[in-house]
This record gives C-alpha cells, sequence and structure tokens, in this order.
C-alpha cells in the first residue's frame, strides 16, 4: 500500500475519533465528580491510549514501507 493511501487516512481518523472519545469521556467523568481511580477516568485514558498508540504504530509501519533496506 502506497503512503497516504485511503487505509493510512483511515487509521489516522479512526485513531483521531479514538482520542476524542476519550477526552469527553475523561471531560465528563472528571466534570461529574469522579476521580482517577474511576471506572470512567480509566476507560478515557484506554481510549486516548488505543488513539494515539494506533496512530504511532501505523505511522511506524508506513514509514518502514517507504525505506526499506
Amino acid at each position: 500500500m502506497r503512503r497516504g493511501g485511503a487505509y493510512d487516512r483511515s487509521i489516522r481518523a479512526f485513531s483521531a475519533v479514538y482520542v476524542v472519545i476519550g477526552v469527553v469521556v475523561l471531560a465528563m467523568t472528571i466534570s461529574r465528580g469522579g476521580g482517577p481511580t474511576s471506572v470512567g477516568f480509566l476507560i478515557g485514558l484506554a481510549f486516548v491510549g488505543v488513539g494515539v498508540g494506533r496512530y504511532l504504530v501505523q505511522r511506524k509501519v508506513a514509514a518502514e514501507e517507504d525505506d526499506p533496506q
């Protein structure tokens, strides 16, 4: 697959959606009095982590495809 194709763009889009969902969950949890050990806070962190992690993995894979050694 070529860099910047539909697959790469969709991964970036879904990663951004996961991060946004995580931030919204975190904000709602904090605004309703939840602390760092509440379930909503942990789920929000998980969504942010998955979004950022998937984006970084895809970026690394795309870079390796562009520069095969």
